[in-house]
C-alpha cells in the first residue's frame, strides 16, 4: 500500500471525528464567512480544505492530495466556491514548496473566481497572499497592481478598513522604492482612516509607516517621534488584537518591528550604541523565533549584525548576520540575502580575510545586479505596453471619427424610423390591451353565469327534490311503523332505505354543485364529516389524522366529486367486504402533495385477483383518479390501505 493511500486513509478516519465534533462551516476556520446552512457535499468539501490548510508545513504532499480531492468534488457538484478555495490552496501549497511563480499562478486563477462570484472577503485574502510573495521577491511591480486593486476594490464597497490597509500598502510599496513623499502621503491617508474607524492597531501602524517615510528623508527626530508613539500605543494593547475583519495582528510582532525600526533610526544618525541597545532589545524581549514571521525575524538578525559591524564587532556580526542569512535562503528573501551579503563582505575584508570577502561580494554583486535587472525589464515591458496602449488608441480616435461622421448622417434617419415604430408599437400595444380586457371580461362573465346557474340548480334541488324526498321519507317512516308486523313491513324497510340513500346522495350532489365548496378546505372537512357519520352507528373503532392547517386553493366541481366518490367507494368497500374491526382516515398535506390514506384491519385483499373481480369499484376508483390526474395505489398490510394522492400544485390558489 502506498503512502499516500495510507495518509488518505487515516485522514478519512480523522475526518469523520472532525464531522462530529464541529459543524462544515466552521471546520475551515479561515473563511468563517461562509454561510450556514450549506448541503452536506459543501460541508465535506469545507473539511477537506480546512484539515489540507492544518496539516501544513508538517505534511506537504498529504495537503495538496487532500486539497485535489476537495477540488474533484468542488468541480463534480459545480461548487464554485470551493473549486476558487481549492485553487488557493493550491497556491499555499505551492508558496510552502518554495515554487513562487506557481503560487503566484494559483491565486491569480483563485482570485478571478471569487471576484466573478462577489466573494470579496476571499478576494481580499488572496491580494494579501500575493502580497507576501511579491515582496519576498522584491517585486514592487507586481505588488503595486495588487495593491491598487484592492484599494479600488474597497473604494467600491466603501469598505474603510481595507480602504485604510491597501493605503498602507501601497505607502511600504513606495517606502521600498524609497520614495518618501508618496509614502508618506499614502501612510498619512492610512493613519486619517484609521482615526476615522477608531482602529488603534492600524493608528499605531500608520505611525510606523510614516516614520519610515521620514527616515528615507533623513528627518531622524521626526521619525523616532512617530515610532515612540506607535510604541506606545502597542504596549497599552492585550497580546493579540484584531487589525481588521480577516486578520489579527500578534503584539509581540509589533513592538519588535517597532524596536527595530527605531534600532535602525538611530544606526543612520550615527548613534551605534542606542541602534544596538534597541535592536537586541527585540531578542530580550522575545526569546522565542516562532513569535515571529521569518521575514520579520530574518531582517532583525541582519540589522543586529550590521550595527554590530559598525562597532567593529565582527564576531558578533557575523554570529547574527549568518543567522539572518540561513532564514533569507529559507524563504528565499532577496532583499534580505542582499543585504546580508554585503555586510558580511565588509566584515571579511575589515578582518584582512579577501577570499571570503571577495566570495559574499561576488554573491552581493549578482543578486543585486538581478533584482535590479528584473526591476529595469519589469520597467522596460511596462514602457512597451504604454507605446503599444497610445498607438492602439490614437488608431481608434482616428476610427471614432469616422464613425461619428457616418453616425450623424444616420442619425436623422434612424430617429425617423425610430419614431414612426414607436407610433405603431404604441397602436399595437392598445389594441392588444383593449381585445385582452374583453377577453378577460368575456371570460369572467362566462365564469360567473356558470356560477350562478349552479348555484340555481344546487338551490332548487336542495329546495324542491331534497325537501320533497326528506318529506317522503318522513310517511314511509310512519307507514314503516304501522306496518311493523305485516307482511310488507320487508318492503316498506327497503323503500325507507332507499329513500336514506337518495337523501344522502342529494346533499352530495347539491355539495358538489354548489360555487361555495369550491376549496380544498371544504372537500376534506365534507370527507371528514362524511367519515363520522358512516362510521357513527357502526361497532368499528375508528381513528381520523386530519392536518392542522390548510392550503386555500380552489378545486373545480368535478375533480372535487371524483376524489369524494374515490374515499366514499374505499369506505363502503370496508363495511362490505373487510371484516374489519378498525377503520382509520389520514389526510395529510406536504410539500404541495395531498395524501388521503385509508386503512383497516380486516381480512385483506387478493391484489392480482382485485381488478378481475366482478364488482367495479377499485376500477372506478382507478378512472376517477385518472381523471383527476392524481393517483391511487392499495396495499396489503394487516388489513388494506388505500392511498389517494393529489398534486396541488397545479391548481390556482385563492
Amino acid at each position: 500500500m502506498s503512502k499516500h493511500l495510507l495518509v488518505f486513509c487515516a485522514y478519512i478516519l480523522i475526518t469523520c471525528f472532525i464531522s462530529f465534533a464541529q459543524p462544515g462551516h466552521e471546520t475551515y476556520f479561515k473563511y468563517r464567512r461562509a454561510p450556514k446552512g450549506l448541503k452536506e457535499e459543501r460541508n465535506k468539501i469545507l473539511n477537506y480544505l480546512g484539515y489540507a490548510r492544518k496539516l501544513l508545513p508538517s505534511s506537504i504532499d498529504s495537503s495538496l492530495l487532500i486539497t485535489k480531492k476537495a477540488k474533484a468534488l468542488s468541480i463534480k457538484s459545480d461548487y464554485q466556491r470551493g473549486i476558487e478555495l481549492s485553487i488557493y490552496q493550491e497556491g499555499i501549497v505551492a508558496e510552502y514548496k518554495k515554487n513562487y511563480p506557481l503560487a503566484i499562478r494559483y491565486y491569480g486563477e483563485a482570485v478571478e473566481i471569487a471576484s466573478r462570484h462577489k466573494l470579496y472577503a476571499d478576494v481580499y485574502e488572496i491580494y494579501n497572499s500575493s502580497l507576501n510573495l511579491y515582496y519576498y521577491q522584491a517585486d514592487y511591480s507586481n505588488a503595486m497592481d495588487i495593491a491598487q486593486k484592492g484599494l479600488s476594490l474597497a473604494e467600491q464597497l466603501n469598505d474603510k478598513e481595507a480602504q485604510a490597509h491597501y493605503n498602507n500598502q501601497i505607502g511600504f510599496i513606495y517606502q521600498k522604492q524609497e520614495k518618501a513623499g508618496e509614502s508618506i502621503k499614502y501612510t498619512t491617508q492610512y493613519l486619517e482612516l484609521a482615526t476615522e474607524i477608531s482602529n488603534k492597531m492600524m493608528v499605531a501602524d500608520a505611525c510606523n509607516g510614516i516614520a519610515n517615510g521620514y527616515l528615507l528623508k533623513k528627518e531622524y527626530k521626526t521619525s523616532l517621534l512617530y515610532f515612540f508613539k506607535a510604541l506606545n500605543i502597542y504596549d497599552k494593547m492585550n497580546d493579540r488584537e484584531r487589525l481588521d475583519n480577516t486578520q489579527s495582528i500578534f503584539k509581540p510582532e509589533r513592538i519588535a518591528y517597532t524596536l527595530s525600526r527605531i534600532s535602525t533610526t538611530y544606526k543612520l544618525a550615527g548613534n551605534y550604541k542606542k541602534a544596538l541597545q534597541y535592536s537586541l532589545d527585540v531578542f530580550d524581549r522575545y526569546k522565542k523565533e516562532t513569535d515571529f514571521n521569518k521575514y520579520d525575524i530574518a531582517s532583525y538578525y541582519i540589522n543586529t549584525g550590521d550595527i554590530y559591524s559598525l562597532l567593529k564587532d565582527y564576531k558578533h556580526s557575523g554570529l547574527y548576520l549568518n543567522k539572518g542569512l540561513s532564514i533569507a535562503r529559507s524563504i528565499l528573501h532577496l532583499e534580505d540575502m542582499r543585504d546580508a551579503y554585503e555586510v558580511l563582505s565588509k566584515n571579511f575584508a575589515f578582518q584582512k580575510r579577501y577570499d571570503s570577502a571577495y566570495y559574499y561580494h561576488l554573491l552581493f554583486t549578482r543578486l543585486k545586479d538581478s533584482i535590479i535587472n528584473e526591476k529595469v525589464s519589469r520597467e522596460i515591458n511596462q514602457l512597451e505596453v504604454e507605446r503599444r496602449g497610445k498607438e492602439i488608441a490614437l488608431l481608434n480616435q482616428q476610427q471614432k471619427l469616422k464613425e461619428t461622421e457616418a453616425a450623424r448622417q444616420n442619425l436623422r434617419r434612424n430617429f425617423i424610423v425610430g419614431i414612426l415604430a414607436l407610433i405603431a408599437f404604441v397602436l399595437v400595444l392598445l389594441v392588444y390591451i383593449q381585445s385582452g380586457i374583453k377577453f378577460q371580461k368575456l371570460v369572467f362573465e362566462k365564469r360567473l353565469a356558470l356560477q350562478i346557474e349552479r348555484q340555481r340548480i344546487s338551490s332548487d334541488m336542495h329546495d324542491d327534490i331534497g325537501t320533497g324526498l326528506s318529506t317522503m321519507l318522513i310517511y314511509v317512516n310512519m307507514l314503516k311503523l304501522k306496518l311493523a308486523k305485516s307482511d310488507d313491513a320487508v318492503n316498506i324497510d327497503r323503500i325507507s332505505a332507499l329513500g336514506t340513500g337518495l337523501v344522502e346522495q342529494m346533499k352530495e350532489i347539491v355539495w358538489s354543485l354548489s360555487p361555495g365548496n369550491d376549496r380544498l378546505d371544504s372537500l376534506l372537512l365534507f370527507i371528514r364529516q362524511y367519515f363520522v357519520l358512516l362510521f357513527e352507528p357502526l361497532p368499528h373503532h375508528t381513528n381520523i389524522i386530519f392536518p392542522l392547517t390548510i392550503s386555500d386553493i380552489e378545486l373545480e366541481s368535478e375533480l372535487r366529486r371524483n376524489i369524494f366518490l374515490s374515499v366514499k367507494e374505499s369506505l363502503n368497500n370496508i363495511i362490505k367486504h373487510a371484516n374489519a374491526s378498525c377503520v382509520e382516515l389520514k389526510i395529510q398535506i406536504e410539500h404541495h402533495i395531498l395524501t388521503i390514506q385509508i386503512k383497516d384491519n380486516g381480512t385483506g385483499l387478493l391484489i392480482p385477483q382485485a381488478e378481475n373481480t366482478g364488482g367495479n369499484g377499485l376500477k372506478n376508483i382507478k378512472q376517477r383518479m385518472d381523471s383527476a390526474k392524481g393517483k391511487f395505489n392499495i396495499f396489503n398490510n394487516n388489513g388494506v390501505i388505500v392511498v389517494l394522492e393529489l398534486d396541488l400544485s397545479q391548481y390556482p390558489n385563492g
